[in-house]
């Protein structure tokens, strides 16, 4: 995943109305209309969270029938989680180095 890929998805999870729809996806796919029924907002104000989700790769969606049924896209999850493992790792060296120079110091 590209810097720019990551900021985009990142700024995109920002919301917590974003983030929110991305928990109720998790449960599996839904109509714009069943995303909104939770929520006290309205069809539109979550359409516009949907097109930011899925202009940042989150977010997918294909047509059933009549309806536009929303799905998350797990490859940009996935990209995500690889970043944050690898900043784990690099947190993970630091405290250890400090926890080698605390014993030490001792």
């Amino acid at each position: 995943m590209n810097q720019p890929d990551l900021n985009h998805a990142f700024a995109a999870l920002a919301d917590p109305a974003r983030r929110a729809l991305v928990l109720t996806l998790a449960r599996g796919p839904q109509t714009a209309g069943a995303l909104a029924e939770p929520f006290a907002i309205s069809r539109p104000a979550i359409s516009r969270h949907l097109r930011v989700l899925r202009e940042a790769g989150l977010v997918a969606a294909r047509t059933q029938g009549r309806e536009r049924l929303y799905h998350l896209a797990p490859d940009r999850f996935q990209e995500m989680s690889h970043w944050l493992s690898e900043l784990e790792m690099l947190w993970d060296e630091a405290l250890l180095s400090l926890k080698q120079l605390v014993e030490e110091a001792e």
